[in-house]
């Protein structure tokens, strides 16, 4: 092993590709980035998986040879594509998983090429300056005033997880970093509706504070946060000698897409002395709408607010956000510096591990500023303006059905509905097995149904009647078979 050194030769040369191998494989990915996503349109949304392929690579053991790198190209689209559930099929409406834009793939390439870590700005100047920007384009969005910060996250979770963070340790004051939770203040509370996003219940959870501390509110009828209903709880904490400290509204609820009466909410927490966070992972970025501009902006009167670049700005996964205030609020949980980290002195940038709990962070920004500038806003506008029309469109039909029943208002682009005469997740198997559409389950009041949500970059008004019509379809040969 020692003759290497002799040589002179890269201690890792077993471990990298040489110049016409690298161009095979960007070219292979090029092609495949080429057709793949029109050739799923023409199959079945999921695929019927390969079981005895999946058991065999459940039960491969660590190769200790390698394998020539064309095998593995070969082998991801024969065997890894047709075992994948296509988030790029016009049909596939579960879950809000956006389908990414045409330069997303090559700039996770791109980025995964350099591999900086956007973190610390002096291993990554151009990566923080770019996030920087795509961070203060979003604030613009909301009016947030000079002074905020924000970052890019794993998702949504994670950036309630900030955001919350932030807003405990304010309320701690001084004993946030010493004596935390164990300081003998009296107990703190929290607000939200009953249909806030489950992270919330989970960040409560690991931030120590415990979900009994969250009051999950009634809801109204279009699934909008009640201010009678927030207003009398506050009061009766306060009278229980407990400490209200945090209000959650949601800039479009994970089920129905309800947006919270955000400007009401804010003049409320400011009357209360409380936090406002808002989270507008799903709906926060229909503000590019005309139709929802004037209710989403009012979200800039939050002190943080939670967005997903990877879902309406269709970016591919990994692309969340939190966007702060005020820096100092984020500074106060994240800033910890270690003697190995050297500090930032650049007058342009900042330490992104200064405002969030990541030290290794990958560039998220890239692709997000690429889709920006390469697309412009304007065309995000249009597209988002498209998939409302297309979910409005479906709730007509729906309504137009006798053997269907809308469950919630069309409010964004979630479709919430049932069959009248069958179960829903038997409706919901059957129509996935028959390769029609890939939609998700809800539960709105009383009613279990289905709904679809609109995000894919590829949906076409035709399909929503292909969806419908194959679901009645399946509902009726249901009903013919008991």
């Amino acid at each position: 092993m020692s003759d290497w050194i002799e040589r002179d030769e890269p201690a890792g040369d077993a471990l990298l590709l040489g110049a016409d191998e690298a161009s095979e494989v960007a070219r292979w990915l090029g092609e495949l980035a080429g057709r793949y996503p029109d050739s799923v349109s023409e199959g079945p949304v999921a695929p019927e998986v390969d079981r005895s392929w999946l058991q065999g690579l459940l039960r491969e053991p660590i190769p200790e040879a390698g394998r020539p790198v064309r095998d593995l190209l070969e082998e991801f689209e024969g065997r890894v594509v047709p075992n994948a559930c296509h988030v790029t099929h016009p049909r596939f409406l579960a879950y809000v998983l956006a389908s990414p834009h045409g330069l997303s793939p090559f700039a996770e390439a791109a980025a995964a090429l350099l591999n900086n870590s956007n973190s610390i700005s002096a291993l990554s100047p151009g990566g923080t300056a770019m996030e920087l920007r795509v961070l203060e384009w979003l604030r613009g969005l909301y009016g947030f005033p000079a002074g905020g910060s924000g970052l890019l996250t794993s998702g949504g979770s994670l950036a309630n997880f900030n955001a919350l963070a932030a807003a405990r340790d304010r309320a701690l004051g001084e004993d946030a970093r010493t004596a935390g939770l164990q300081g003998g203040q009296p107990p703190l509370v929290a607000y939200t509706s009953d249909q806030v996003h489950a992270s919330v219940d989970e960040d409560f959870s690991l931030l120590g504070l415990g979900t009994d501390a969250l009051r999950r509110l009634p809801s109204d009828a279009r699934g909008r946060l009640r201010l009678d209903a927030l207003e009398r709880a506050i009061a009766e904490d306060r009278l229980a000698g407990r400490r209200p400290f945090c209000v959650i509204a949601s800039a479009g609820t994970v089920t129905v897409g309800a947006i919270d009466p955000l400007a009401e909410l804010a003049d409320l927490c400011r009357r209360e002395g409380l936090w406002l966070h808002v989270d507008g992972a799903y709906g926060a970025l229909f503000v590019l709408t005309e139709r929802h501009r004037d209710a989403l902006r009012a979200a800039g009167l939050a002190d943080s607010l939670t967005l997903d670049p990877h879902k309406l700005l269709f970016n591919s996964l990994e692309a969340g956000c939190v966007l702060f205030r005020r820096e100092e609020d984020a500074r106060r949980s994240f800033d910890f510096r270690a003697s190995y980290i050297e500090e930032q002195s650049d007058p342009d940038l900042v330490d992104f591990t200064d405002l969030g709990p990541e030290l290794s962070r990958s560039n998220r920004a890239l692709k997000v500023w690429w889709g920006l500038r390469g697309f412009g806003v304007g065309a995000h506008r249009q597209t988002l303006e498209r998939l409302l029309a297309l979910a409005a469109r479906m709730g007509e039909r729906i309504e137009a059905e006798p053997d269907l029943e809308l469950l919630a208002p069309v409010t964004l682009t979630a479709v919430c509905f049932r069959h009248r005469s069958v179960e829903p997740q038997a409706l919901l198997d059957a129509v996935l097995r028959s390769g029609t559409a890939y939609l998700g389950p809800a539960r709105v009041g009383e009613h279990q149904g289905l709904r679809a949500c609109f995000t894919n970059l590829r949906t076409r008004p035709s399909d929503v009647d292909v969806v419908l019509d194959g679901l009645l379809e399946q509902a009726e040969q249901l009903c013919a078979s008991g």
